[in-house]
């Protein structure tokens, strides 16, 4: 057999492997960095709160009387660009005396507790300063409510967000990628294993038909020597004795290496499929008939004509109900159509099939059976691949295995 072409997927999956990488550091660099902004934005906004709590102290503490609201107006203009939105005088026990600028929501009338001098208030910054006792002319003592936009947080935290919404981007875009070239190499894999099953399918089906070949004559004369002798001493011996059983044992084993070789030919024969409209109810019922057996045969679902090779479907049928029979009894024989399929399902009660075997008993001389020749589920699939279909083995609902076989309208 000649030597396959060497194959290196790892070189593919470690293309896929650094983007998946890169993607998962990118996007894990993204969500820290963002972390790191939240932190530093909640940072900015608590110090310009506390910047222009003290600023607006500050300017209450200029004033010579008790603030006017054109006075707190005139606060407002001069920190305005600083963020300052809101300023209020309260007394007693929540009252408004005088303010300047709209304040967020209702609860400014509320009395304000020493715990909550500091408060997000609908994306500002609520402040309440304690009592100014000492003023330059006296006056009565106050509170006040200073609601500041934080400005500058803000502009951090939106120039922020745009540079990750760009590097969430680029991860997303890289994981992208990756999974495209995981489907690819996946792909790729798959396309080479099948090239490679059919190389060593195609040197193994030339051995076989020279071998075949060479064998099938020979044989024939065997074949029929054997016949000739065994009914020679059929009538000259009683049944039992020794040279009549190895006449007969003979004639056994010619009809088994026939078989053999037949099955060779079918496996190595790769005519062109003829498909023509039939009745696949029929060919599954006939087939099924053919095989002796607890063999139960649904076909109501089934289409009432599909484009099929009918002799080799029928082979396909022939073949997987002898391999369930032959595996455990009864044999559930399904038909149906699936919209854009023919579906044939066949399922044992036997021990089932390991899912590390499900390929490999597709292969050409893989059997369990001491008489078989292991040819027939490689004929099967062969045939069903050629109408363009695929046969597979699950596990049957009810144990044992299910054998689906899938062909598309041509």
């Amino acid at each position: 057999m000649p030597p396959s072409r060497a194959t290196t997927p790892l070189a593919g999956w470690s293309v896929v492997a650094t983007f998946v990488l890169i993607g998962i550091a990118l996007l894990a660099t993204v969500w820290s960095t963002r972390s790191s902004v939240i932190n530093a934005s909640d940072a900015v906004r608590r110090g310009q709160a506390l910047a222009m709590e003290q600023a607006v102290r500050a300017d209450l503490a200029d004033l010579e009387a008790v603030p006017s609201t054109e006075d707190l107006q005139r606060i407002l203009r001069d920190h305005f660009d600083e963020g300052l939105r809101y300023l209020g005088m309260v007394e007693g026990r929540g009252r408004i005396v005088a303010s300047a600028g709209d304040a967020i929501g209702d609860s400014v009338e509320e009395p304000v507790m020493p715990s909550r001098q500091m408060q997000e208030v609908g994306g500002r910054v609520r402040v309440t300063l304690r009592a100014l006792r000492r003023m330059k002319a006296g006056g009565r003592a106050a509170r006040y409510i200073v609601e500041i936009e934080p400005v500058q947080a803000d502009a951090l935290r939106s120039s922020a967000q745009w540079s990750l919404t760009v590097g969430a981007i680029a991860a997303a875009s890289l994981l992208g990628v990756a999974i495209v070239l995981v489907r690819r190499e996946a792909r790729r894999n798959a396309d080479e294993r099948a090239r490679e099953r059919e190389r060593r399918l195609a040197h193994l089906g030339e051995m076989s038909a020279v071998l075949a070949h060479e064998i099938k004559n020979p044989l024939a004369s065997l074949k029929g020597n054997a016949q000739l002798l065994a009914q020679m001493l059929a009538k000259t011996m009683p049944e039992g004795e020794k040279p009549r059983t190895k006449a007969e044992r003979v004639v056994e084993e010619a009809v088994r290496l026939e078989q053999l070789t037949n099955g060779l030919l079918n496996f190595v024969r790769t005519g062109a499929i003829h498909r023509v409209p039939v009745d696949p109810g029929a060919i599954v019922r006939e087939a099924a008939a053919s095989v002796p057996g607890d063999v139960t045969v649904e076909t109501s679902a089934a289409p009432a004509s599909w484009s099929l090779d009918a002799g080799r479907i029928r082979e396909v049928v022939i073949n997987l109900v002898d391999n369930a029979v032959a595996a455990g009894a009864p044999v559930n024989v399904a038909l149906r159509s699936d919209g854009k399929n023919l579906v044939v399902e066949v399922a044992d009660h036997g021990p089932g099939v390991p899912e590390e075997d499900r390929e490999r008993i597709f292969e050409p001389f893989h059997t369990g059976k001491t008489q078989g020749t292991g040819l027939g589920l490689a004929v099967a699939r062969r045939v069903v691949e050629s109408h363009g279909g695929t046969l597979m083995v699950l596990s049957a609902p009810s144990g044992g295995a299910l054998f689906r076989a899938e062909i598309p309208e041509s």
